[in-house]
């Protein structure tokens, strides 16, 4: 056991300082979410449930900053803009559980699945640029307007605050592709 010592040592990402190393990657709660766009309960237990066990970072599985992008579909996928007082109503307990348990927990934001959504999934194909769908060469997705991007900003922005009135300890930005990650410090 020896040998996973560092595991177990404090570390720092940027001030924020977790007591261990041990870290939970995202996964995707889509049919997790309330009615108004916040946690349902089971989600809530669920990552209460892996600070209870020891897990330094917790990143939440991804959630939409508008349930309102052409192509996002709404299958139940939490969204701190679509009712921000439902949203902080149903994470703000949780986190101050999980803080409990000396665990920090970052929410994890998308502004949309851009070219890496499934076929079928989505009803209009939209991407940061015109770009083929990763999974179906056939399918070309539309660039986005200038508007839509700076609408999306927004979004990004206010799910940001909503997430640290929320008690989160950040935000973490889900990456579809590289070309959004340009076009977005581009804008």
């Amino acid at each position: 056991m020896s040998h996973y010592k560092k595991l177990f040592e404090e570390t720092h990402i940027g001030k924020m300082k977790l007591w261990n190393r041990i870290s939970m990657a995202p996964m995707g709660p889509v049919g997790y979410a309330n009615s108004r766009g916040g946690f349902n309960q089971r989600l809530q237990d669920y990552y209460v449930e892996r600070a209870k066990n020891n897990v330094g970072l917790i990143i939440t599985g991804v959630c939409s900053v508008d349930l309102n992008i052409e192509g996002l579909p709404s299958l139940g996928m939490p969204c701190p803009t679509s009712d921000p007082f439902a949203f902080v109503h149903s994470t703000y307990p949780m986190n101050e559980r999980i803080h409990a348990y000396g665990s920090k927990i970052l929410l994890q934001l998308t502004g949309g699945l851009g070219r890496s959504a499934l076929p079928g999934f989505t009803k209009k194909q939209i991407a940061p640029s015109e770009a083929e769908n990763r999974f179906e060469p056939s399918i070309t997705h539309r660039e986005m307007t200038k508007d839509e991007i700076m609408n999306l900003i927004q979004k990004f922005i206010q799910s940001a605050a909503i997430a640290k009135k929320a008690g989160f300890d950040g935000v973490f930005r889900a990456r579809t592709t590289r070309k959004s990650a340009k076009i977005s410090r581009r804008v």
